[in-house]
This record gives structure tokens, sequence and C-alpha cells, in this order.
């Protein structure tokens, strides 16, 4: 055989003697005290190894739980107090009244509401009038912005077109006027001189007529002075004062209109604010109603009443009762659907991997003992259940449901107790022995061959097992005896898988750490605080951990199957050497983490199990 294939072989019986270690372990105390307690006939009894069938399967204790179920739970925000619920066992029908709960709170919330529902109401309808107020009046205040603009664009064309014209058309017409009279008079002056010179007109005719002509210079004088005044001063003066007023119309129009548009744009703000908390309140009555709705809890469907199970021992929350105080989302009732039905067990660690979905299963009622009922494995949780690490850290089960698929009896109620057994496999014509007659020496599995004289050890490979019979692949015959008491001696028992015999002597050196590993650890462990802020030092002081294991010294399996080089089954002063180099390095990569190390300490003693 090659050398891969010894250490395959090596590699599987440990792996073996790890799993049979655990039931293994309680045979040999029992067969040591009863020993060492003085009974000399214990080790006598022997078996004779037949060939026959074996059955392996996995023997777990569960409860009968309905596959389909209506689970009812609290809805009501905050927690409630349970004033009444239906008694369990009971059969109701859809509708019926299951669980009612304190609503004196949800009322009084309800009525608040009710009060802010009613003022957002009146307040939005308050704003929506004032914007239709505010609309009418800025629209009247734009309107008259706008005839007053047009107003004065109407007087500035009227004025350009208009007046400006006529002014300067009237101030032509008296300048045209005077200057016919002035006209008139002198030739009237030109004849009076004349005349007066002739003697036919008197001097006072004549100097009457010299003033009309002085007066009439005098009025064209000034009539000129005014279309010149006119032109130049008071028709723009005019102009500006149309054009002033109608740039000033236009910037009031524009006041009036950003006026109007931010007066309307807070009256629309204020409208969608009261819009907004009319409807968060509507929405919030709505929600206080519901709440109150759901403190009575209807029956969706017909079903017996069973009350919810805490899914932990160690929950907080109350037993289902009245007077209980409940929170939201808590499961209060369960209506289960007896039609189809399911066995939820736990099962050990040691016997998960012989667990698969879709194996056979026989389940026997706890009430009806006498009857089997077949199922199948239909589930396999992939991790371990966490409840059960609150009871005991070191227990590792795997939840796993078994459907009943035989019909069961109508009047069988959910939360029965029931056994289960799974069955893993059926090998027929092997050989097999009581389990308690196998047993650990020096890492490996051996029974004691009865004889004549002293019981002769033989080396044996096993294989699968259930909790009575062990099956043995190599090392024994069909007919031979095998004691099911093994005759072990004191210092040959080795429960615990010790490294080191109880007389070892180690020198100082062999006991003294290594420098560099001290070294190293003080490094890692400086870094360690550095990183943490200082805090590395607080938590327990922890216990030396294995070769990364955490925590615990390892079996005794483990370390022949690391450390046996040559395969002898023992370990030479090199292999222990090795061992301790490796020791001291897993102490310094461990030791000293604080409460880290102290729980991989207690990890490591709950894996010390005989045989491993």
């Amino acid at each position: 055989m090659s050398l891969k294939n010894e250490s395959l072989d090596r590699g599987r019986q440990s792996r073996l003697g790890l799993i049979i270690g655990t039931i293994v372990g309680a045979a040999c105390i029992i067969w040591a005290l009863s020993r060492f307690s003085g009974d000399e006939n214990a080790s006598d009894s022997s078996y004779q190894i037949n060939r026959g069938d074996f059955l392996v399967s996995v023997v777990a204790g569960g409860t009968l739980e309905a596959v389909n179920q209506e689970v009812i739970r609290n809805e009501v925000d905050g927690t409630s107090r349970v004033i009444y619920i239906i008694p369990e066992g009971n059969v109701v029908k859809e509708g019926d009244l299951l669980v009612e709960l304190d609503s004196a709170e949800a009322e009084e919330q309800v009525n608040q509401q009710k009060l802010s529902f009613e003022k957002s109401t009146q307040e939005f309808e308050a704003a929506k009038a004032n914007l239709q107020i505010e609309q009418s009046q800025m629209q009247s205040m734009i309107d008259a912005a706008v005839l007053a603009t047009n107003f004065a664009y109407i007087d500035y064309r009227k004025f350009q077109e208009g007046d400006k014209l006529q002014q300067m058309r009237n101030a032509e017409i008296q300048i045209q006027t005077v200057e016919e009279n002035l006209k008139i008079a002198q030739d009237r002056l030109f004849w009076s001189q004349k005349l007066f010179k002739e003697g036919f007109e008197t001097r006072t005719k004549l100097e009457q007529d010299q003033l009309s002509v002085t007066n009439f210079f005098l009025n064209l004088e000034q009539s000129k002075t005014e279309m010149t005044m006119l032109k130049n001063y008071d028709l723009p003066k005019l102009e500006e004062t149309y054009l002033s007023s109608l740039v000033e119309q236009s910037n009031e129009l524009r006041r009036v209109i950003l006026q109007a548009t931010n007066t309307l744009n807070k009256a629309v703000a204020d409208l969608n604010s009261q819009s907004n908390s009319l409807a968060l309140n509507e929405e919030r009555l709505v929600k206080e109603t519901e709440q109150l709705d759901k403190s009575k809890i209807y029956a969706p469907k017909g079903g017996m009443v069973v009350y919810a199970k805490s899914r932990s021992r160690f929950s907080s929350e109350s037993m289902i009762e009245e007077g209980a105080t409940v929170r939201k989302r808590q499961d209060l009732i369960t209506l289960p659907d007896t039609s189809k039905m399911k066995v939820e067990i736990k099962v050990h660690e040691s016997q998960i991997n012989k667990v698969k979905k879709g194996q056979t299963a026989f389940v026997v009622l706890d009430s009806a003992p006498d009857k089997k009922y077949k199922g199948i494995v239909s589930r396999v949780a992939p991790l371990p259940d966490s409840a059960s690490f609150f009871s005991d850290p070191n227990l590792k089960e795997y939840a796993t449901e078994i459907l009943v698929t035989d019909p069961l009896p109508a009047e069988l109620k959910p939360g029965v107790s029931a056994r289960t057994e799974i069955v893993v496999t059926n090998i027929s014509n092997t050989l097999k022995v009581p389990i308690q007659s196998v047993t650990t020496v020096d890492g490996k599995q051996v029974v004691y061959k009865a004889g004549f004289g002293e019981p002769e050890v033989v080396v044996v490979e096993v294989g699968l097992f259930n909790t009575k019979f062990i099956q043995v692949l190599s090392g024994i015959e069909e007919g031979n005896q095998v004691l099911l008491s093994p005759p072990l001696k004191m210092e040959e028992i080795n429960l615990a898988g010790e490294v080191f015999d109880d007389n070892a002597q180690l020198s100082k050196e062999e006991l003294a750490p290594d420098a560099k590993a001290l070294e190293q650890i003080q490094r890692s462990n400086s870094k360690r605080v550095m990183e943490a802020g200082g805090n590395g030092n607080r938590g327990g002081s922890g216990r030396p951990g294995n070769m990364g294991q955490g925590g615990g010294m390892p079996n005794m399996a483990d370390i022949i199957k690391r450390f046996d080089k040559d395969g002898d089954g023992k370990l030479s002063d090199a292999e222990k050497a090795s061992i301790r180099s490796q020791f001291q390095g897993g102490q310094g990569r461990q030791g000293g983490q604080g409460g880290q190390g102290g729980q991989g300490g207690q990890g490591g003693q709950g894996g010390k199990r005989p045989g491993q």
C-alpha cells in the first residue's frame, strides 16, 4: 500500500474515531467505574461475531407540527396588553374573535386625531378661500394698473399727434394775425400821415394810427417770443411729462404684477401646506383607526386554536395569556392545517453528515407507541440551531424536518411528542460488534479478542454504526469472540486524549518557551493594542489555543494523525519535540487574547470526548 493510501486510511480511522468516541466514551466510563469498584465478572462477558444485516439510522425526538398554518400576529404598534384571548384548543370558524387587546390608548389617539383632522380641514378651506380672495384682489389691482398705463399712453399719443401740433399751429396763427393787423395798421398810418400833411386828417387820428402800429409791432414780437417759448420749452416739457407718466404707470403695472404674483404664491403655498397637513392628518387618522381596528383580531379561516410558543426559552416574551404584554409582530396564535403534519427534530453534529434530504424516516408518537408512520426528510438546516447556543455553547444541533407521508388520526393535535428514526442505509451480510466492545488505545480503534489466556488486542477498521452496533471492516473474522468490557488497566485509560504519559519527564530545555516565539507574541500583542486603541487589555485571561483550533487541548487521534510521521501509532522523542514547538507557537497565537482566548479554551474543553 502506498504512503498516500496509508495516510488516507489513517485519516479515515481518525475521523471515525472522533464520531464513535462520543458513544463509546460513556460505555468506557461505565466499564471503568464497574471494574475499579470490584466487579471481577464485568470483563468476562464476550460476544461472538457473526454476519448479518445492519441497519444504520439516526434517532431523535421532536414535536409534531402542521406543515401549513396560519400565524396570527399582533399588528398594533408598540406594546399592548391582552384583555381577552380565546381558550387554546377551541375550534373556530372564519370571522370568530380570537384576541382583543387593550384599546383605551388607541381610542384616545383616534379621538385626538379626529380633532386634528377637523382643524386641518377648516384651515385648508380657509386657505382655499383666501387664495380666491387674493386672486380677485390682485386681478383688480392689475386691471387698474393696466388701465392707468393705457390712459397714460393715450395722453402721450394725444399730445404727440394732436396737442403739440395744435399749440404750434395756434402760435403760428397768432403771429400771422398780428402780422396782418400790423400791415393794416401800417397802411392806415400811411394814409393818415399823407392826409395829415394835406390837412385832411387831425393829429390825434395820426397819433392813434401810430400807436396802433406800435402796439401791433409789440404784439408781433410777443407772439414770436411765445412761439419760441412754446417750441423750445413748453411743448418739450409737456412731452416729458406725458412720457414720464407713461413710464411711471408702466413701472407701477410691473410692481403690481410682481406684488400680485408674490401674494398669490404665498396664498398658494399656504394652501399647499394646509393641503399636505390635511393629507397627513387624514393618513394618521386612517392609521390610528386601523390600529384601533387591529386591537380586535378575528380568525381569517377556520381551525383549531394553538397558542404561539417562544422560539427560545431565554426569550423575554411573555406567555400568551390574558393580561400578558405583547409587542408588535409577535406571534399570538396559530391555526394549523392538520391535513399535512411534520416532526421537527434536532440532529447532533456527530450525526448530521448522515442525514440527507429525501431519506426515508419513521415516526412513532409518544401517545401511540405501537404504530409507526412513514415519512421523508424534507429539510436539513445548513447551520446549527442558534437557540441551543444559549443553553449549551458547546452543543451544536441542526434543525431537521420530517414530513409524515402516512395518514395520521384525524383527532391528532399539533404539539404531540414524537420519536423519529431516519434510515441512513441498510447494510447486509456484514460483520458487526456491540459498540461498547470498541475502544481507543493510542489513537487507534481496537477490540479485545477472547481466547485462552490473556485477551488479545486487535486493531480494527470500523465503519458505520447505530446506537447498538458498529460495523467492522477488517481486523477480526466471523466466529471470533470479543469482550464486551475491554480489560484496560488504569494507566491505559486515556479518555481525555493526553499527549504525554502520566510518568513523562521533561527537561528544563524542553519546558522553556521559544525565545523567538515569545518575541513574536509581544510584537503581535503590541500591534493588537495599538489597533484596538488600548482596549485589548479588557476581558478574561484566556486559555492557550491549539494550532488555530480555537482553544483547548487537541485529542489523541488528532495528535497522532498530525505528528506520527512513521505511522507506528506512537510518538518518538523527535515527534514530541515537534509537538512542544507547535504548542508553544499555538499558545503564542491564542493565549492572552482577553475574552476571545477564554471562549476558545472552553470550546476546546467541550471537544475532549472519549475516543477522540
